[in-house]
């Protein structure tokens, strides 16, 4: 197994801000086809993992490899150049306000040259989580906001496990559910 993760820091490869090519080396983790409850999120640090607790990524066409339980089963991740070059994400936005959306979303990915151990779960949380409870609603909805479709239940769940990191359980819930309902009231 890789040591260097999949996805390389510099790369501008879309691919989500927790997904585990970015913290783990090809083999470390599964590729799997769609999310599913069989490879649920730790919200300790927004990972999906196997039952065994091996890392999952849920969108083999953003990563750029095949379906395969490379980490669970050790079976041989296909080399980077070996790869054919990525299909457009399916559904991805188009049009003039798509690449800003996509820029500002790279530029927040936490990045980190180093690896863990594949059996170390480090957190891999979104930026900028406020201090005080009250912007932890525009927070979120900026979060929201910036989610491409497939990715908002994803995005969400990251939100909540990093918000549960500094705000009591019952607060998240509050304004989860404040930030759902209200649409754009929290735009200020």
């Amino acid at each position: 197994m890789e040591t260097e993760p999949f996805v390389p820091e510099d790369s501008d490869q879309d691919v989500c801000w927790f997904c585990p090519a970015l913290r783990v080396g090809a083999g470390g983790f599964d590729v799997v086809e769609r999310p599913s409850s069989e490879w649920p999120f730790d919200p300790a640090d927004g990972f999906r993992y196997t039952a065994a607790g091996v890392p999952v990524c849920v969108h083999p066409y953003k990563v750029g490899l095949p379906p395969g339980r490379y980490g669970s089963d050790g079976l041989p991740a296909p080399a980077r150049e070996a790869l054919p070059a990525r299909a457009a994400t399916p559904g991805a936005s188009t049009g003039p306000r798509a690449e800003p959306v996509r820029r500002l979303l790279r530029a927040e990915r936490p990045r980190r040259r180093k690896a863990p151990p594949p059996t170390v779960r480090t957190a891999v949380l979104p930026p900028g989580l406020p201090e005080e409870p009250a912007g932890l609603g525009p927070w979120v909805h900026g979060l929201a906001g910036g989610a491409a479709p497939e990715e908002l239940a994803e995005v969400l769940a990251g939100a909540e496990a990093a918000a549960l990191t500094r705000f009591p359980a019952e607060q998240v819930l509050a304004v989860l559910r404040d930030v759902l309902s209200a649409g754009s009231a929290f735009s200020g």
